[in-house]
């Protein structure tokens, strides 16, 4: 996929369409909670002025849906390169066995950023995402939308994990 040409719907179906394959119950359940929390954030309304921008093109709301969003799918692509559909999460065995360094590295880093991500969504940091959202992008300071309950209880499994 090109990311300059690529939209942000076609990104998270890219990330959430693939089958998984069958592994450990922590990595198979981090997995399949990650991908529903992405594919229920790309079709929050706040996400609406930004689902069918190419990946590349600047957010046009700039919200903390839009915040998390991103940040759910870089946990789940690794940031590496946001359109290979088998990385970091992804690239752990799924099975959880026999991980070199760098895989348990890898594996410690994708569930200290599922659990980060459920506790700002759930609000468990008083505020913290909204004023990472005010720091990052000025304009979005005022009124932010709220994720609803499906993501809430999306977002608390992961705390759970």
């Amino acid at each position: 996929m090109n990311p300059n040409t690529a939209t942000r719907e076609e990104f998270t179906t890219n990330l959430v369409s693939p089958g998984l394959p069958s592994g450990d119950e922590e990595w198979t359940t981090l997995a399949q909670n990650l991908r529903k929390l992405l594919q229920k954030l790309a079709y929050h309304p706040a996400m609406a002025p930004n689902l069918h921008q190419s990946y590349m093109t600047p957010a046009a709301s700039k919200n903390k849906v839009y915040f998390i969003w991103d940040f759910i799918g870089r946990t789940l692509s690794g940031g590496q390169s946001v359109f290979v559909s088998q990385s970091y999460v992804y690239k752990v065995n799924p099975m959880l066995e026999n991980l070199s360094e760098p895989e348990n590295d890898i594996w410690d880093d994708a569930t200290g950023r599922a659990m980060f991500a459920g506790m700002l969504i759930t609000d468990q940091t008083e505020g913290m995402l909204d004023q990472m959202v005010e720091q990052t992008y000025g304009q979005q300071a005022g009124p932010h939308p709220e994720f609803g309950s499906e993501i809430i209880a999306i977002a608390e499994s992961l705390i759970k994990e």
